[in-house]
């Protein structure tokens, strides 16, 4: 609980540094690009935590590691969690920093599960109909789940839509059993 507190912290104030450098995107990308490289490689947590690597060797492990997406605000924030000792925090850092995204964006994010792989043009008939539901843009992260057996699932901050074959079974088995 408290991890999450701090790290709700940390992603609420580098959010509202980048909205006010006009660096959202810029964030943004580089939150993800270093999410996408801590998981190609365990170990770089570890060596940005070990006490006896000095901090210009780990600020060029971290620009290394940002690549292009780079930025002076980026490299400082994450300086700023090795020194503090919170780069263990850097996961929830990064889904917290996106909520605020998606909050300050008006976009929903869900989460779908579809009992078959969609074509592009159901993904987008789908997207389209829940935006008109929502009332706001969504950004899908459609997974594939067979157990379903037919239909979906989808779940949004507060609420899971259940449209699924196996739900239905379910249902029904409550009602008979009932």
């Amino acid at each position: 609980m408290q991890d999450t507190v701090a790290a709700r912290k940390y992603a609420q104030s580098l959010f509202s540094i980048a909205q006010a450098k006009n660096e959202i995107l810029a964030c943004q990308q580089g939150l993800q690009e270093m999410a996408r490289v801590t998981k190609l490689r365990a170990s770089l947590n570890e060596v940005l935590a070990h006490p006896f690597i000095g901090s210009d060797e780990k600020k060029k492990i971290l620009h290394s590691a940002l690549g292009e997406y780079a930025t002076p605000l980026l490299e400082r924030f994450f300086l700023l969690l090795v020194e503090k000792r919170r780069i263990s925090l850097f996961p929830l850092i990064a889904e917290l920093f996106q909520d605020e995204v998606d909050r300050f964006q008006n976009v929903q994010p869900l989460k779908v599960r579809t009992a078959f792989a969609l074509s592009e043009a159901q993904r987008q008939q789908l997207q389209a109909k829940l935006e008109g539901w929502l009332k706001s843009k969504v950004r899908m992260d459609i997974q594939m789940d067979p157990q379903l057996i037919g239909g979906l699932t989808i779940q949004t901050r507060d609420q899971i839509l259940d449209q699924s074959l196996r739900g239905q079974l379910k249902r029904l088995q409550a009602q008979l059993s009932a």
